[in-house]
Parts: structure tokens; sequence; C-alpha cells
């Protein structure tokens, strides 16, 4: 979708915009900051290319019914805008995005949770007044969220291209930080995923699609849909759901895959924080601080293992007795 801006700042907004398609950031959700940003300057009739502070308090003010993560995203899109400016040469004021805490708990599913959740999975059936039910496509999506713990936004944009079967492994082209990775499978998960397809291309209307994750009649599979079915599928295995805000979220799959991750290098003796880059990278993260709840929630579900390990590396350094006189006598 081409937008269009009628502000003074209009010109450079698209420059922004461009520069930072160019640099590969998957820039599309601050279209409508930006217009919602030009929209404000238009109607203020602002002709001095430049955010002054006044105008920066103005547009930070939080709005009816948002959320402090919306809030903190289009104050962020606008200082980095305001910084572009700078560098222009028109000084601007940056306003400072404020701290947002999030106070979600993930909900880590148990492995005799997900060995019930996947028998569910395979027990779904379509109804008979709906021949276009995604439900075909369920069991292997939500065996993929758990199995490499991908997001399911970039899940549902895989195409069948981006999935080697025979040297096993996804390549994500559509990912949060606007960086493509390559995600190792299974051989289980990889089986699973080569009967899906075969199902799949039976059905003549999707020839045309690419989309891995598809309805019967050929258009993708839907985020609104595969929740349906994940809140089905955890009704049906008796886990309760907290309600709207409370979770288990679809997105919890991936969070049960890094503490199951962690928990299986721990199991074969690499230390925890040793894992951590390793699942950091895995996992697509810019920062070992975005990994590192998964060390806590690790610690708080299984302290019996973070013990061991701690006995274990403890041995690695030599005990070291003071003589107290000798400290005295120096």
């Amino acid at each position: 979708m081409t937008r269009i801006f009628y502000s003074v700042f209009g010109p450079y907004i698209e420059q922004f915009i461009e520069l930072k398609n160019s640099l590969g950031y998957k820039y599309i959700d601050a279209g409508f900051a930006f217009s919602s940003f030009d929209r404000l300057a238009w109607e203020k009739n602002t002709s001095d290319i430049a955010i002054t502070k006044e105008f920066a308090d103005e547009w930070s003010i939080k709005r009816p019914n948002e959320s402090d993560k919306t809030r903190f995203n289009r104050i962020q899109h606008i200082s980095q805008f305001a910084r572009f400016l700078c560098d222009l040469g028109f000084r601007s004021y940056i306003p400072k995005a404020p701290k947002v805490k999030s106070t979600y708990t993930p909900y880590i599913f148990s492995k005799d949770e997900m060995k019930i959740i996947f028998n569910v999975c395979d027990k779904l059936a379509p109804s008979s007044r709906n021949h276009n039910s995604s439900v075909f496509a369920i069991p292997v999506l939500i065996r993929l969220l758990y199995g490499t713990g991908i997001r399911i936004s970039e899940a549902l944009y895989l195409s069948c291209s981006d999935i080697n079967l025979q040297d096993k492994f996804l390549t994500l082209r559509c990912c949060k930080n606007g960086k493509d990775r390559i995600v190792p499978v299974s051989d289980s998960l990889a089986n699973a995923c080569d009967a899906y397809k075969k199902y799949r291309d039976l059905t003549p209307s999707i020839i045309k699609e690419d989309r891995f994750f598809i309805r019967p009649n050929g258009f993708p599979l839907s985020i609104f849909t595969a929740y349906k079915w994940f809140r089905r599928i955890i009704y049906i295995a008796n886990i309760s759901h907290g309600g709207r805000g409370f979770g288990p979220r679809l997105h919890d799959l991936r969070h049960t895959f890094s503490v199951h991750s962690l928990v299986s290098m721990s199991e074969s003796g690499l230390d925890l924080y040793y894992s951590l880059p390793i699942l950091s990278t895995y996992l697509g993260h810019q920062s070992l601080e975005a990994t590192d709840r998964y060390v806590r929630l690790t610690a708080e579900m299984y302290p019996d293992l973070i013990k061991k390990s701690s006995d274990i590396c403890s041995s690695a350094f030599p005990v070291i007795s003071l003589n107290t006189e000798d400290d005295e006598a120096d």
C-alpha cells in the first residue's frame, strides 16, 4: 500500500521509509504512525521542516484506549525520524519513548501437555458442512511452532520454496528484525511437513498458491484462523485459558520451545549461560537480553536442574583458604 503524505514533512518521511527499507528493515507497521504524524502536522499548518518540543510533546500524549506498547512504538518511529532530520541539517527535538514493562507471564507447556496437544491435533476433523476448513494444516503448524520456535507470522509467511525437506531446513524471509535466517528442522518434523505437502498438492485449487499453509480454496491460512483452532485445541486438551491478555497464546509455543531447549542443553552438560548465545542466534534475537528471560523461566520451573548445573560448575574453580595471620602480618 502506497501512502500519500501532505504535510511539509511528507517528502522526508518518504525518504526515511525508503532508507529503512533499503537497509533491510521490515518497515510496514510504521506506515500508520507516519500517516497520523503527517495529518497532525497538516492540521497545525506546520511550515518548518523541524520537529519542535511542543509538537513532539503533543504527539506523545497517550491516546484513549491506546496500549503502552502501541504508544511506545508510535513515539519510537518519530524519534528515529527526528534523528534522520537532524542528520539532514534540520534541528529537531527527539522525543524519548517511555519504558514499557510487560506484565504478561509466558505460559510454558509441559512435555506431557504437548503430547496431549499433539494427540488432540491428530484427532481433529472438519465439519461436513465446511469444505473449506483449514483443519488439515493445523497439526503440522502446531508441530512446526513447537519444534522450531519460530513466530506464527514467520510460519504462515513460509512459501513452499522456503522449505527444504531434503536438507531439512527452513528459510525465513519475513523476520521481525528485517533479516532472513535459516532454521534447521528435525527428521520427524521434516517427515510431518512432507506428508502435509503431499496432501496439500492433491488439491487442484492450490496449484497457483506458493504459501505452504493454506486452506482448501487456495487462500493462505490467517493468524486469526490459526489462533481460533489453537483455542479449540487447548480447550479439548483441558488446558485452562485465562481470557484475553492472559493466555496461553500461540506465541507461548515459542517460549515453550526456548525453555525446553535450554533444559535439553543443560541435561546434556552445557551450562545455561553458555547455551544462551546459541539459543539467541537461533531465535533471531538482536541481543542476549531478549533471550535471558528464558534462563530465569527455566530456573523457576526447573530449580533442581539449575542446582545440578551449579554443582558441576563449582568444581571447575579451586577452593582458596585464607590465612588471616599472614594477612595481618602483611
